[in-house]
């Protein structure tokens, strides 16, 4: 009897030691689309703005619209387009002609700033003209603040925070804190989950380091964030610029309007046949021999500060690699004139990177140990805008999987992770961390275990898979895993005939959903192959061209 006893004793004392090996054993949880705790989603830019009376500022906006009414105005607006590039073109040609370039940078940014000049912000880095996005959407933000709402269950996307997207984020923050609070005042809860999409991905981790201490936030999410920066837009501004046909044909393949209008097969034959010709490189160097360098010099500058360089929301998205680059390229040395006139938008630029940016690991970190739960969504399987040296980066369109993933290793597009690197994860223990297509290691991610990937839908397409994952994750009682989930790390997607997003586990045999086929870049071809392609894409463009001939001449 005493020996059953003093086992049972030592049963008892072990139980504890016990409960953290059994406490993952529970039946997966499926991720639902409701949860007792209000979620609010900061997306990110795009949302119009307007000047006080109503009109679109951007004038392109402004056509489509006009356009879309059925008005008349589409011609007017066509034929200043039209004379704005004819003005640009002039300035250029008379630079080619004297060696002398300036006038055509001043005419660059002027007619080009005449298009966004109330998009600009000004000097530093606030909105003109008293342009703002819609009332209509502060009124929501007035009514989602002031309409009690004691429910026991909250949908996924019932509170949305609208706010002007081309601010500071440590502006919005003061914004976002005030609705946060609103939101918990109607809805009886002291905390919400916070979701950012985007390029709102930047503004919510402001208000996590402006805000943190209130302990308002039960769950942060990342859906396609920008957190770790937005590679076309910090390249663009940074000098790292590259042509790449192939990369064009398949950004190309990717946009449903093109492929809508029926102009696709056109413009990828033609780049393909351009760019297996070596058009593209031979144009590249000829040009830089002769009028490259001079066009190149001031223009970025000139462009950037006309259109979307003066908007400090921008600035959050590049990456710390290009940021001292991206500075220099567009305001110039330290000391400049420049610099000078920027002052106060530059001392937004530099607040961000300062206090946000370069913090990111430690507040989120820091937000986790204390409780808070975590959910990343990565999204990947499209081209990335083609002409940026990152533009072979596996990737959603916008943002690269490294990115969005903070700190993910992937192959590059148009390969996978190499045998010997896999082997390796493999003999760690981390082979789970694979993905089935071998494109992506999660397991150097910042949280690779609090880290979901979906292939096939593209950045701004949000499912209600992610959509349910990261409100499950975020307003769990604990921290979940993929080990807690039903559905698996990586994911793959494909549209039905309805034009929705059908996701289900990826696998190697169901992990193809590109639309386009992979080839090797022209420097890993052979000759022939190289030999094999030209001639393959110029019969495609003659093929075209005698197919448009028929049918035009036909009628």
């Amino acid at each position: 009897m005493k020996k059953c006893l003093s086992i049972f004793l030592a049963l008892l004392m072990l139980l504890p030691l016990a409960l953290p090996m059994t406490a993952h054993a529970e039946e997966p949880v499926e991720p639902s689309g409701s949860q007792s705790v209000p979620n609010i989603i900061v997306g990110g830019d795009g949302d119009i703005i307007y000047t006080p009376d109503g009109t679109p500022v951007y004038k392109f906006d402004a056509l489509l619209l006009k356009a879309a009414k059925g008005t008349n105005d589409a011609d007017d607006g066509e034929s200043t387009l039209k004379e704005s590039l004819m003005n640009i073109l002039k300035s250029f040609i008379l630079g080619v002609a004297t060696g002398n370039y300036d006038e055509y940078y001043d005419k660059l940014q002027a007619e080009i700033g005449e298009l966004t000049e109330k998009l600009q912000m000004d000097e530093n880095g606030d909105p003109q003209y008293g342009t703002d996005i819609s009332q209509k959407k502060y009124d929501i933000n007035r009514k989602n603040t002031t309409t009690s709402n004691l429910s026991s269950k909250y949908k996924f996307d019932k509170y949305q925070f609208w706010y002007d997207w081309r601010k500071s984020p440590l502006e919005i923050a003061d914004e976002l804190d005030e609705y946060i609070e609103g939101i918990c005042a109607v809805t009886g809860h002291e905390q919400v989950t916070l979701t950012g999409r985007c390029l709102g991905s930047n503004f919510a981790l402001a208000y996590l380091m402006k805000y943190g201490y209130k302990n308002r936030i039960k769950g942060f999410g990342f859906q396609a964030g920008m957190q770790y920066g937005q590679d076309p837009l910090s390249e663009a501004i940074s000098g790292k610029v590259k042509t790449d046909g192939d990369a064009i044909n398949r950004y190309i393949t990717d946009m449903e309007d093109v492929q809508g209008a029926n102009l696709d097969d056109w413009i990828k034959e033609v780049i393909d046949f351009a760019e297996h010709a070596e058009l593209l490189n031979g144009l590249s160097i000829a040009t830089r021999a002769t009028i490259y360098d001079k066009v190149v010099e001031g223009v970025t500058s000139a462009i950037a500060l006309s259109t979307y360089c003066t908007i400090p929301a921008y600035w959050s998205c590049v990456n710390l690699r290009d940021y001292d680059d991206a500075l220099k390229y567009v305001f110039g040395k330290k000391g400049s004139e420049k610099r000078q006139k920027y002052a106060g938008l530059i001392e937004k630029i530099e607040a961000y990177h300062d206090q946000v940016q370069v913090n990111i690991e430690s507040l989120l970190k820091d937000f986790s140990a204390n409780g808070g739960n975590i959910c990343v969504i990565s999204k990947y399987g499209f081209q990335m805008t083609p002409v940026c040296e990152s533009r072979n980066l596996v990737s959603d369109d916008m943002v690269s999987v490294r990115n969005s993933a903070m700190g993910a290793t992937t192959s590059k597009l148009y390969n996978t992770l190499k045998d010997s690197y896999i082997e390796q994860r493999e003999a760690e223990g981390k082979g789970k961390y694979i993905s089935p297509d071998r494109k992506v290691d999660a397991s150097t991610a910042l949280f690779p275990d609090y880290t979901w990937f979906l292939k096939g839908a593209g950045h701004a397409r949000w499912t209600a898979y992610e959509n349910n994952i990261l409100y499950t994750v975020m307003a769990a009682d604990r921290q979940l895993t993929v080990e807690d989930l039903t559905v698996t790390r990586f994911g793959a997607a494909e549209k039905d005939s309805n034009g929705t997003y059908i996701c289900y586990p990826m696998t190697a045999d169901n992990c193809h959903t590109e639309n386009w086929e992979y080839e090797k870049p022209k420097e890993e071809q052979t000759k022939f192959n190289r030999l094999f392609r030209f001639v393959q894409s110029l019969l495609s463009v003659l093929k075209l061209l005698i197919n448009y001939l028929q049918g035009n001449l036909g009628e």
